[in-house]
């Protein structure tokens, strides 16, 4: 019968006993079998990079970057009604000066000669690795960004050096953007956090030039975690607005689990409808909206996390616990004379050690700022996906 044909023929190109000479490895087959490697390589890594394309990449050929804040313009009595014929009393502004550290961030590839040889026949080995460093160097960016030089470890896989920041990095949004206000239920509030940023110490005196280097807060409950609102976002929307960021390029950054619960919020059969759109963008991309303000999911913030369970002190976490609205037009990548990824090829070691390897590593100089503090909020306190 043809089935039996079909088996018999099936049978003789599983055996490894018909034929001498073959390859004596376990699962390797018959010798006249002709092993192929599957051309197409199955990846485990998310390339996806979310925040980072949002951040202005402007340049700078100094080895910091430094700028002046304006805290204020100055007292109530520079601007008075007068009496005809009166006198005016001028009172300047108030300033502080940032300073940001430029770094050196590369990423490194190399392949030996064998290797490349071996997998000719099925894949560049050479280009596959420059271009995963590549991918590795955005990948890394995003991380220092959003996570700064926090060297904690993390166990979930979901940074590609087993860690929650970047050892040596620039500070990155959960360093940067804090508050010295008292902690407070709902938007009046901060995170009682006298810390140090570019070199001033926060203040939570009001007449403090210090001051305007605390961010707006949204606080779900002074001492318990709460899940996210559409209030909440509101709140944000509305100290944004009040601080002078009606018409700022803004987002909302998220973790991407905490993405799925704004979805699930703004389902367009629910009764949050209104103010629920998509916008869509270059490539075929669509993004989720809410009043016009652009919605976005990044991995890395699963450890920008903030709680209180006392109503006057918080914990920094690295756990998914808050959002942020970002004011867009005052956050910045500051790259160092255009060595932005700048390719340098190597090969070998030197002129006296000829290794048989060739490859090379990507270079950025930089460092990554925010410059205005007083537009960005952080919602708070939220209950963990």
């Amino acid at each position: 019968m043809e089935i039996d044909s079909y088996l018999q023929l099936r049978a003789a190109l599983d055996t490894t006993t018909e034929t001498t000479g073959g390859d004596s490895r376990t699962g390797v087959g018959a010798v006249f079998i002709n092993k192929e490697i599957d051309r197409m390589i199955v990846e485990t890594i998310n390339r996806d990079v979310d925040f980072r394309p949002l951040v202005q990449r402007k340049s700078m050929r100094q080895l910091a970057r430094i700028w002046n804040l304006k805290t204020s313009l100055g007292g109530t009595a520079k601007t008075a009604f007068y009496s005809d014929g009166g006198t005016g009393t001028p009172q300047p502004n108030r300033y502080l000066q940032g300073v940001a550290s430029a770094k050196s961030l590369r990423s490194d590839y190399e392949v030996t000669g064998l290797t490349q040889a071996a997998s000719s026949s099925y894949f560049n080995a050479l280009d596959t690795e420059s271009r995963d460093a590549l991918t590795a160097l955005a990948l890394t960016e995003e991380q220092a960004f959003i996570l700064g030089d926090d060297a904690s470890s993390e166990t979930a896989g979901i940074t590609l050096n087993g860690q929650i920041g970047v050892t040596g990095a620039y500070k990155g949004l959960k360093q940067l953007l804090s508050s010295a206000s008292a902690v407070a239920t709902g938007d009046s509030g901060g995170f009682a956090d006298a810390s140090t940023v570019y070199n001033h110490t926060r203040s939570s005196t009001v007449t403090d030039r210090e001051f305007k280097l605390n961010v707006q807060t949204v606080n779900t409950n002074a001492s318990a975690t709460n899940p996210v609102s559409l209030p909440n976002l509101d709140s944000a929307l509305t100290l944004q607005s009040i601080q002078g960021g009606k018409a700022a390029n803004k987002i909302f950054l998220c973790p991407e689990r905490r993405l799925d619960k704004l979805w699930q919020l703004l389902q367009p059969n629910g009764r949050f409808v209104i103010g629920a759109s998509e916008v869509a963008l270059d490539g075929g991309g669509r993004m989720l909206t809410y009043r016009g303000v652009k919605l976005v999911g990044s991995r890395f913030m699963t450890y920008f996390g903030v709680t209180s369970v006392n109503g006057s002190s918080v914990t920094f976490t690295d756990t998914d616990n808050a959002m942020c609205l970002l004011d867009m037009d005052h956050i910045y990548f500051w790259n160092v004379a255009g060595v932005d990824a700048r390719h340098v090829p190597i090969m070998g070691l030197s002129t006296a050690i000829r290794s048989d390897v060739e490859g090379g590593y990507f270079k950025t100089y930089g460092t990554f700022t925010v410059e205005k503090f007083n537009t960005q909020v952080v919602i708070w306190n939220l209950t963990a996906p």
